[in-house]
Parts: structure tokens; C-alpha cells; sequence
């Protein structure tokens, strides 16, 4: 009884909360730019589409840097957004990642000290079966094609962009 008492308070403060965050106009400031020395925690979703091929997409947070993570969480809630309504939050293919099949299964690491960006995050993106294991997002917008960075306002289109190469190699060498 004490307990779903307790969660009758705690449900109106989340969804409020919620809906707050998704009235925001205007990104959370990124705060102190994270270095790879700095403790992190990954947050993973795991999304499938109609065809079952299946994506794993990954961010990192920071424990002693809220304000980077507001920025890097809402960079996730993007990109799912993005992958929708195509791919679908499916937590069964947590179950179904190691497990070979006839569909193309693809990993996007937001946030990624991997990427190749200088100072910051960037994003790396794979997919099986295509012969290329991880690749860092470039920047679309500028002729030399630096890594993109994650605080880019162009970083998702640039990653997106990559997923679509990257899927549809590894779609095209799937076994008939």
C-alpha cells in the first residue's frame, strides 16, 4: 500500500517532468566538454524495424557533468526520433544481438571519444556484414569532411547520412 502510494506522488512529478522537456525550444547548453578520462555511464536503446534488422543505439553520460548530459540525452532522444517511425524501441533485441540471421543489425554510438573529434564527442556508426567495422561521422557541410562534432546542429543529419551508407552496404552483402 505505502508503495503504490509512493508511486502515485512520483508519476505526476515524471510526467510533468517530461513535459517540460519536451516543450524546450532551445537545446540545454552543453556545460564542460567531457575528456576520455572522465567517468562515464553508456545508455543503450535497442530498436527493430518492420523487417526485424535491428539497431543498437548508444550514448554515454557523465556522473559529474549534468549539464553535458541534458545536452547528450536530448541528442538521443533526437536520434531516436530520427530512426522512427522506420525503427521501433524493441528491448527483446538485447536477446537477439549475438545471434547471426538474415538481417542487417547496425550500432550508432552518440557521444563517442572514438570519433576522431579533437576536443569533444563525436559519433561512430556500424553495421554487420558489410566489411567495415566502426566509422567516425564526418562533417557534410565542409568540403574537407572533418569529424563531426556532437555539438555540431548539423551532427545528427551528418550521422544519419552515415547509417544510410553504412546499412546499405551491409544490406547488400546479406546472405540470399
Amino acid at each position: 500500500m505505502k508503495r503504490s502510494i509512493s508511486m502515485l506522488l512520483v508519476l505526476p512529478l515524471v510526467f510533468g517532468v517530461t513535459g517540460i522537456g519536451a516543450q524546450m525550444k532551445k537545446p540545454a547548453t552543453a556545460g564542460r566538454i567531457p575528456t576520455a578520462r572522465d567517468a562515464s555511464i553508456g545508455v543503450t536503446v535497442f530498436m527493430r524495424d518492420s523487417s526485424k534488422n535491428e539497431l543498437m543505439l548508444e550514448t554515454k553520460i557523465w556522473p559529474d557533468n549534468p549539464d553535458y548530459n541534458a545536452a547528450a540525452l536530448q541528442r538521443l532522444f533526437a536520434a531516436m526520433k530520427a530512426f522512427g517511425p522506420a525503427y521501433k524501441q524493441d528491448d527483446d533485441v538485447a536477446y537477439t544481438w549475438a545471434t547471426k540471421g538474415k538481417v542487417t543489425k547496425c550500432s550508432v554510438y552518440l557521444e563517442s571519444m572514438d570519433a576522431g573529434v579533437k576536443n569533444g564527442t563525436g559519433s561512430t556508426v556500424g553495421c554487420e556484414a558489410n566489411g567495415v567495422s566502426l566509422v567516425g561521422a564526418t562533417s557534410l557541410a565542409d568540403p574537407k569532411h572533418p569529424p563531426s562534432s556532437s555539438q555540431d546542429p548539423k551532427h545528427l543529419a551528418d550521422v544519419m547520412e552515415l547509417f544510410k551508407r553504412q546499412w546499405d552496404r551491409a544490406k547488400g552483402s546479406l546472405p540470399k
